[in-house]
């Protein structure tokens, strides 16, 4: 497990992405420097609940989260975490994932 997720900066303006991109949306460029969100605030949850062609499938939490200064980008979760939750947010191999802080 890895601190935070490897997003992509626009070294012109500065927008996040993820995953990388080829092209800024924004102003079109194509030079982009790695970089990495640590936290972000849960929108939306969904759960999978089963996969076409898997066996023994265990349901999935995925979330929509809005990181700080950065793109919003879907997550696995590991807890129950719910909307407006802010999250931590970590690798596991090349997923991402999040789960809630722990306290101070």
């Amino acid at each position: 497990m890895s601190d935070g997720v490897r997003i992509w900066r626009c070294r012109t303006c500065s927008t996040g992405y993820f995953p990388e991109r080829l092209l800024c949306s924004r102003c079109h460029t194509h030079d982009f420097v790695a970089d990495r969100v640590t936290e972000g605030v849960v929108e939306e949850i969904t759960v999978i609940r089963h996969v076409l062609g898997q066996t023994d499938w265990q349901p999935r939490r995925l979330a929509n989260v809005r990181t700080v200064n950065g793109p919003r980008i879907t997550v696995g979760l590991r807890d129950e975490s719910g909307p407006g939750t802010v999250i931590a947010l970590f690798e596991e191999g090349t997923a991402p994932f999040g789960a809630a802080k722990p306290a101070p």
